[in-house]
């Protein structure tokens, strides 16, 4: 019972929230307290706010939906509107109890409509239903006081006859610019009022919660105001503010809400402006035979019919359509920039290195010998020991390292290809008439297939038509086709014949070897003279932990105290969750890797220390190994620097997030960093160091001032 009363709470605070596109609980709550600046309309509010998440939890629909207020955000607006027009009196809230069912029946069917299509309703539902209400006043006898809205009508903000309305706009008010009061005038409209003060409320609270939000925002209107005034103004006698807030809710949605916010996003936030005009004024002239006004119907029109047209686009090219909401548009910028860096390998099948041990490129793609034209992009590995191929004099194949050695399969895929009729080469001659020598090839989907050339004859283990595993062994590398010394040729195509164009496609999480050890390669093309091992962590357990759902872990530390965290699973994806903090850390582990991908709730426990520090670890079987990676701005602020930052975020980078780690995955200890730079000066630097303790429990030292100890809970 508990739960679900905290859970219809927060359905209902990230309704207020969802007003200006946020997630942030704090946001809600300002909203509702801006609101109840005039009590009436703001009581409305809240009640079809209560009725519409109430009636969504009695009726089972979409949790997720409702707990981030996607069902109570149109519910808010017609509340707060019916509260502004509608006389007061036992009819008001009758009204209110039909329209919260209206709106209701309203969002689910335009959410089944445009669901298929992963389209928003936006504030559709709110639209039709104050035109209902105004339509249905026309028949009846009662007034509504529409000087509430767009007028001079504050008596609700009066105290014993004195307005404190009336008196901030004589006092503070009127000496700022008219373009900057429109702006505040526009805000207000959000909420159904024409108030000065409303308006710099919401504007402050918009300036907190994103800079990039207000940013376009303020631009936005801007253009639109001056646009207005250039125009001549009042075209068709309507009053500016009337229509202002439909340029701010598109900039809102468009620019850095349902887009990543970008250079791209911002030029289209600006270049909509226009059309928004033509929309305004022809559907306001249209509307006019009716008695109604056009409200927001250019804000949902406009913006509607644009991510029509992205969603069409054969492209993801910018403006990029974002692919999860985030709390606020600087993290939906910071992690989608973040993320094109450290997870551009997602839209690739990641392809293991087709072999065992520590290999070498002899010849890379663009090659200097035969990787070259429509063939450039392969390679050709060979196994060295001290600079050496070979052991002896080298005149015979078995003093190579690599001859006889077991190829395998890179990846899952089905052998479309076998070849195994060539015979070896003596050293120093080629086969230049059977060119590929013995070779297999492997369809790994549609247009994608593996060719691994130049092997043994009679040693393959595998038949056409046969099903591979990844890392399943093929044969042994041989020195057969032109081939005048034993290697392994392997490349990419999307052809399944021998002799086919080579593909450009890259190999993910591989390992380079260096003098000082390891270091991780989470994506790229492999240069000739790089020394190359398999990361095999398939199962891997980093400290011996079993990250399945389910799983629980114990951490305990003298600053945060004891906390529980288990494993779930949401949409296919793992994360932590602890209970006591509300915090989440999504993770992956596979490909012998095990990293972080978003951190959600506290930053002041266990949880997020252990994110850090552990942001991304290699696990496969390394005796020593270094990487490093990228966090998010979101994640780890930057003081100063990183409001500054959120202000340019869309045009230009200055500050950064760098994570460094080194490490033995097998067990020992791991030393990490995350260090924030400005311009490239490093401004500060958050060392860990983990320790492995027996019994499956790790202790990790944040910088010598703080001990955090992890372990398996009992339980699991």
């Amino acid at each position: 019972m508990h739960g679900e009363l905290k859970t219809f709470l927060r359905s209902v605070r990230n309704s207020y929230s969802a007003l200006v596109f946020s997630r942030d609980s704090w946001v809600g709550i300002a909203l509702l307290l801006v609101t109840f600046l005039y009590p009436m309309s703001g009581l409305c509010g809240l009640l079809c706010c209560l009725l519409v998440n109430g009636l969504a939890m009695l009726l089972s629909l979409n949790r997720f939906k409702m707990v981030n207020g996607l069902y109570g955000f149109n519910a808010v607006i017609v509340g707060v509107a019916v509260g502004t027009l509608y006389p007061c009196g036992v009819s008001l809230f009758a009204m209110l109890f039909a329209l919260s069912i209206m709106v209701l029946l309203l969002i689910a069917g335009l959410d089944g409509i445009l669901e298929k299509y992963h389209l928003p309703y936006l504030v559709f539902p709110f639209l039709f239903c104050l035109w209902t209400v105004l339509l249905l006043t026309q028949q009846m006898d009662g007034e509504i006081v529409f000087d509430c809205v767009f007028g001079e009508h504050d008596s609700m903000l009066s105290l014993g006859g004195f307005s404190l309305s009336t008196l901030s706009d004589h006092l503070v008010w009127v000496s700022l610019p008219k373009w900057l009061t429109s702006y505040f005038l526009g805000l207000s409209c959000i909420l159904f009022r024409q108030d000065v003060m409303v308006g710099f409320l919401l504007a402050v609270i918009l300036l907190c919660y994103s800079r990039i939000a207000f940013l376009y925002t303020f631009v936005s209107h801007l253009l639109a105001y001056f646009l207005y005034v250039f125009m001549g103004g009042e075209l068709f006698h309507i009053p500016y503010v009337c229509f202002g807030f439909n340029f701010i809710l598109t900039s809102l949605a468009l620019g850095c809400s349902y887009l990543v916010p970008s250079k791209s996003s911002f030029l289209w936030s600006l270049l909509l402006v226009p059309v928004q005009f033509i929309v305004v004024y022809a559907s306001t002239r249209l509307l006019t035979y009716l008695y109604l006004p056009t409200f927001s119907l250019s804000f949902c029109l406009v913006s509607l019919l644009f991510l029509t047209l992205l969603k069409m686009r054969g492209t993801t090219s910018s403006p990029t359509l974002s692919y999860f909401l985030e709390r606020t548009p600087e993290e939906n910028l910071y992690q989608h920039r973040t993320g094109v860096n450290r997870f551009k390998w997602y839209g690739y099948q990641a392809f293991d290195l087709p072999f065992c041990g520590v290999w070498s490129v002899s010849q890379g793609p663009h090659g200097a010998y035969t990787h070259k034209g429509q063939w450039a992009d392969a390679w050709d590995f060979v196994v060295e020991v001290e600079g050496r191929q070979f052991c002896g004099d080298g005149t015979r194949l078995e003093d190579y390292y690599c001859y006889g050695k077991p190829v395998m399969s890179p990846g899952e895929g089905v052998v479309v290809a076998v070849e195994n009729s060539v015979d070896d080469n003596p050293v120093g001659v080629s086969n230049e008439v059977q060119n590929w020598g013995n070779y297999v090839i492997i369809k790994h989907g549609e247009d994608l297939y593996s060719l691994l050339a130049h092997l043994k004859r009679d040693s393959f283990r595998c038949v056409v038509g046969q099903q591979v595993a990844k890392g399943e062994e093929l044969a042994l590398c041989g020195n057969t086709g032109l081939s005048p010394y034993p290697h392994l040729h392997f490349q990419f195509q999307a052809l399944p014949y021998a002799g086919a164009p080579t593909l450009s496609y890259p190999l993910v999480n591989y390992m380079e070897v260096g003098a000082d050890g390891s270091r991780l390669c989470s994506c790229g093309m492999p240069g000739e003279g790089s020394s190359l091992f398999n990361l095999n962590g398939k199962n891997a357990r980093p400290y011996g932990f079993l990250f399945v759902k389910g799983a629980r872990f114990v951490s305990s530390s003298d600053r945060f105290g004891e906390a529980e965290w288990v494993v779930c699973e949401e949409y296919g994806y793992s994360f932590f969750y602890d209970e006591r903090n509300d915090s989440k850390a999504w993770f992956s582990c596979k490909e012998g890797v095990f990293e972080f991908q978003r951190y959600e709730g506290d930053r002041k426990c266990a949880l997020y220390y252990f994110f850090l520090s552990h942001f991304k670890t290699v696990v496969g079987d390394v005796e020593h190994w270094t990487l490093t990676d990228e966090i998010p701005l979101s994640i780890r602020r930057a003081g100063f620097w990183g409001y500054l930052q959120d202000l340019v975020a869309p045009f230009f980078s200055f500050v950064e997030n760098s994570f460094q780690a080194d490490g033995t995955s097998a067990g020992g200890e791991m030393r990490s960093s995350v260090s924030t730079s400005v311009k490239g000066r490093v401004v500060s630097v958050l060392n860990f160091h983990t320790v492995c303790k027996p019994g499956n429990s790790i202790e990790i030292e944040v910088e010598g001032a703080l001990k955090i100890s992890i372990s398996s809970s009992p339980t699991l």
